[in-house]
């Protein structure tokens, strides 16, 4: 599941407007909906409306006085709502609790810094939310690049069934006649491991550990379109577009993924948990504010098995990967940063490309 980018649509609220915002969120508002009474279709709460489709509490002041408008980047519409001047509400599938469950541990564990700041688990209107920290409240029009990752990012309970699919192979063929074998294309048919893992090789999921889900550039429509970037170089090419080539936010992109590299390496709880699904949420603005934050944990899951995030997966031993993506991913970040040709402006020049991955 993605994050919904937004867009910067006016100046951050006074310490005023905030408190009225905070006094107008704690107010119980039986049988509040989205859009609020008194709501005025103004094409910035235009762009509001057209992101959700869910009930949420949300007060006339406290959606006129956010710092930024919603807009939909990828995912599954009407999953998130402003739930204050801070924070969201994020919509959990029914009957399932993984992702509350992950973030109420995640809390008290070495890697809580580097996650949203969870709330509260919130029961409104026959749905399920999750309360988190707005994380992009903490820049103005940022720049914005959801990165998926690991190796896989599918659930072992998702491929055992071992039956062969039509369905499949037609997909399959029509992307890449040569990749089943002569049996498959004997029964016309493939499993939906075969399936699965051929799509993860279409990106650099399979080969580096991540993939670049999506970018938002400040000021441009966003770009959902990047599943088939798969070469380090092409990753390598995106992530410069991403950052402008600028030194300085190169420079503390790196040291922040090394601390998450740190901080989860010496998680009790990721030691037994495997992690699929989720993202790195990657901000900055011009303002030179930047930041990375570990996002997405509906499929983060208890496992038996102390796991290595690095070593090789096959079914039954849940390995994932997410190490093996986050190392790759700083080793570009460590390319970026050390062959540079610093301008005035902090901007840089990439000479070399380490290809040693």
């Amino acid at each position: 599941m993605m994050a919904f980018f937004k867009a910067l649509v006016r100046k951050p609220a006074s310490k005023e407007k905030r408190d009225e915002c905070r006094r107008a969120a704690a107010e119980k508002v039986p049988e509040a909906t989205f859009p609020p009474h008194g709501y005025q279709p103004t094409p910035i709460n235009a762009l509001l409306a057209n992101a959700l489709d869910l009930s949420a509490l949300a007060s006339d002041a406290l959606v006129k006085n956010r710092k930024n408008a919603w807009i939909q980047l990828a995912g599954h519409p009407g999953f998130f709502a402003p739930a204050g001047p801070t924070t969201i509400w994020k919509r959990q599938p029914e009957n399932e609790n993984t992702e509350i469950k992950s973030y109420q541990q995640l809390m008290s564990d070495s890697v809580r810094d580097v996650v949203p700041r969870f709330h509260r688990e919130v029961r409104y209107n026959d749905g399920v939310f999750i309360e988190l920290e707005d994380l992009l409240e903490h820049f103005n029009d940022p720049n914005i690049m959801d990165i998926k990752m690991g190796t896989r990012t599918f659930l072992e309970s998702e491929v055992r069934n071992q039956a062969k699919r039509n369905d499949l192979y037609q997909k399959m063929v029509k992307i890449d006649p040569n990749e089943p074998t002569a049996e498959e294309h004997a029964n016309k048919a493939v499993t939906k491991l075969h399936y699965m893992e051929f799509r993860e090789k279409g990106s650099s999921t399979a080969s580096l550990g991540f993939r670049i889900e999506a970018v938002r550039m400040s000021g441009e429509t966003p770009n959902a379109d990047l599943k088939k970037v798969r070469t380090k170089e092409e990753v390598m090419e995106t992530v410069v577009r991403f950052t402008r080539c600028n030194y300085t936010i190169c420079r503390h992109f790196l040291a922040r993924l090394q601390e998450i590299r740190s901080r989860f390496e010496s998680s009790k709880f990721f030691r037994n948990h495997e992690i699929v699904g989720s993202s790195l949420l990657v901000l900055y603005d011009h303002e030179q504010n930047s930041n990375i934050w570990m996002i997405d944990f509906a499929k983060t899951l208890k496992v038996s098995e102390t796991l290595s995030h690095r070593a090789t997966w096959c079914i039954g031993n849940h390995e994932d990967g997410y190490l093996t993506g986050l190392d790759n991913l700083i080793q570009i970040f460590t390319d970026l940063t050390n062959c540079p040709q610093a301008g005035s402006d902090g901007d840089v020049v990439i000479h070399h490309v380490n290809k040693d991955i």
